[in-house]
């Protein structure tokens, strides 16, 4: 292996050189954020007249005929092909440098190769490069992001009003790393190169990032001060992973819009930038909810009510919930609530989790109710604001929710749903406290049946395949072990010395153990449960719902009549007018993004050949293909909601009506 700094004009001025994209690269991919951003850093260099570092190219060496070079690019190739279209650009915008960059840069004029031209992309993205390079991307037909891309340089050399000459000078200052891989049976295993560059040693965190961003331009006593006063004392709350998490859900919490992970860092320098903040102002703050979000791991806030609901989330594994009680605690420190009505919201949160949970709602629709719950409404009592929130978010009623919980096998779908159901009960009844960590659940008929329990009930295969994992033929024991298969008979004497009120009464209540039983049990504790979480009152079926607000793509509702104001595509927010122009916008969003999965709906059966032929009333999206607009509102809801199934984005796409 060879590796070596070199500007990018002595890289690509190799004589006799063709550069080669492997079949199993991806296409090219660049939009018009990176393009910008490289335009962005050559002009800097001009200005600066320095140096600009702009990445690393990795290639695997062939010779080829004719004393010809082959560099097959393994990393890099979306980077070189865009410098490449830029010279291309620049070339074009003044006729006394065309020859020399496309002979010395562009070309190969002595090696047949490729035709002469010296960068070879996957296959569909040749035609159009080739296109571009020998002056006919005019007549290039279809859709692409190398054409896109060449004409984006093309229209930023005009804005900037460079000339091609000072551009072409400047590209020297443009500094890269080369490093080559040699070839032959011998050789360095390039796969093994590729995934040691991208992810050996330890990688920054966001954490990480965001500490040096805060602290690395202060003095050093600012530093070591600032260091001591808060971040140390964070750090000792939280571990790296989880520090990173707090940052996020900090960020949706101040933002009032999710945030993905790996958008931490980029999006808190953003919104450090945003309020101007200092770097003590952002770390104090930084402190203070990460004291809160502490509180909320461990159930260890200032009231006893609130850590028992935090404790039953966290079991539930709801921790999406976190940027919404962290707004609260921020609120009851600057005297703006109370813990009663902090513990009033949490009962409703709890309930709304717990009952969305056996209902089998899916969970992803949670994050965008927790977002709309950030942002407080001026004017009103948060709890207000919460019971009008929780109109839109699928919170089922007590009818719903007690079928759900009869034949609900909540054992089988997590153990530890299933222990929290039995506690809640049990405290329900003493009102005293139980030990999670110490309490078993125990089957009442066996999971695994002996032949004497088939012999004492008729068809307790299928009894227990049905309500083996309900509710009802649960409950808590500290002896499971010494339960194990015995018939009912021998347990029911077990259970009536119980020290756990919820299994006495069984051996009381029951003097046989079968289908009835179990079900009778269910629909009992069905309704304790009901009470125990309950739907708040002021969330009765005669209340107006008002769909106004965030919805996710995927959610249920009827549209029609109804106009969206914004789509919401992984947290890019696009001004929408009609349902037909979030057809639109989606679309050129996928193809700006990701030109393959456009291409994926293009071939999908139930998408493709409804917007991509007949048209009725047609639209041209961005990169000139028309598509048919003429459907209804639910339907074109429901295209897009295909479409992001397709893309793998379903939960990251919403729709916001007025």
């Amino acid at each position: 292996m060879k590796a070596d700094n070199t500007t990018l004009v002595d890289f690509v001025s190799q004589s006799k050189t063709l550069f080669e994209i492997p079949v199993y690269q991806r296409n090219y991919e660049w939009g018009e954020p990176q393009c910008r951003q490289l335009f962005s850093d050559l002009v800097k260099a001009i200005e600066s007249r320095n140096p600009h570092f702009i990445g690393a190219v990795v290639y695997v060496s062939e010779s080829g005929d004719k004393m010809s070079h082959i560099e097959i690019i393994i990393d890099g190739q979306q980077r070189l092909t865009s410098c490449m279209l830029l010279l291309k650009a620049i070339a074009e915008s003044d006729s006394t440098i065309t020859e020399e960059i496309e002979d010395n840069f562009l070309a190969n004029k002595y090696v047949s190769l490729n035709d002469h031209i010296k960068l070879k992309p996957v296959e569909r993205d040749r035609e159009a490069f080739n296109a571009v390079i020998t002056n006919q991307a005019d007549d290039y037909v279809g859709p692409s992001k190398v054409i896109e891309n060449y004409r984006f340089f093309q229209k930023l050399i005009t804005e900037f009003g460079y000339s091609g000459q000072e551009l072409f000078e400047g590209m020297n200052y443009l500094n890269m790393v080369y490093i080559n891989l040699d070839g032959g049976a011998e050789s360095e295993n390039p796969q093994v190169i590729f995934e040691s560059l991208n992810s050996t040693g330890v990688s920054l965190s966001a954490s990480d990032l965001v500490r040096n961003f805060l602290l690395m331009k202060l003095d050093l006593e600012t530093q070591k001060r600032l260091y001591k006063q808060y971040w140390l004392k964070i750090e000792t709350l939280f571990s790296s992973n989880v520090f990173t998490e707090f940052i996020r859900h900090y960020l949706i919490m101040k933002l009032n819009k999710l945030v993905k992970r790996e958008n931490v860092y980029s999006t808190y320098k953003t919104f450090y930038a945003d309020n101007s903040y200092s770097s003590e102002v952002a770390l104090s703050d930084l402190y203070e909810y990460a004291r809160f979000y502490d509180q909320l791991l461990t159930n260890n806030s200032e009231s006893e009510e609130f850590n028992k609901t935090i404790y039953h989330i966290n079991i539930m594994d709801k921790k999406v919930v976190y940027p919404y009680f962290m707004k609260l605690m921020g609120m009851e420190s600057a005297g703006d609530i109370t813990w009663n009505t902090i513990n009033k919201i949490g009962h409703a949160v709890e309930s709304l989790l717990y009952r969305r949970m056996v209902c089998g709602i899916p969970s992803n629709g949670l994050n965008r109710i927790v977002v709309s719950l950030t942002n407080r409404i001026d004017g009103e009592s948060e709890f207000v604001n919460l019971q009008k929130r929780l109109l839109n978010s699928q919170f089922p009623n007590d009818k719903e929710f007690k079928a759900s919980l009869i034949d609900y096998p909540i054992y089988n779908k997590k153990r530890n749903w299933a222990k929290l159901t039995l506690v809640v009960l049990e405290e329900y009844r003493t009102k005293e406290t139980i030990n999670f960590d110490d309490a078993q659940v125990e089957h009442i008929m066996p999971r695994n049946l002996s032949n004497d329990w088939k012999i004492k009930v008729s068809n307790a295969d299928a009894i227990n395949r049905r309500y083996g994992g309900t509710i009802g033929n649960l409950t808590l024991t500290k002896y499971n072990q010494e339960m194990s298969n015995k018939l009912y008979d021998e347990k029911r004497e077990f259970y009536a010395e119980s020290n756990i009120s919820l299994t006495r009464e069984i051996a009381k209540d029951y003097d046989k153990w079968d289908k009835e039983s179990i079900v009778s049990r269910t629909n009992k504790l069905a309704d304790e449960l009901i009470k125990i979480f309950p739907k708040p009152e002021m969330l009765d079926e005669s209340m107006v719902i008002d769909n106004s607000g965030e919805h996710l793509i995927n959610e249920e509702l009827d549209v029609t009549g109804i106009k969206p104001i914004r789509l919401t595509i992984q947290d890019n927010d696009f001004k929408a007018t009609s349902w037909t122009s979030c057809l639109v916008i989606f679309l050129n969003y996928v193809w700006k993004n990701d030109s393959e999965t456009y291409d994926r709906i293009k071939k999908d059966s139930s998408v493709g050949n409804m917007l991509f032929s007949n048209f009725r009333s047609p639209k041209v999206l961005e990169n000139g293909e028309k598509i048919d607009t003429n459907f209804s509102a639910n339907v074109i809801a429901a295209l897009l909601a295909k479409m992001t199934e397709i893309c793998g984005i379903t939960d990251e796409v919403s729709y916001t009506i007025k």
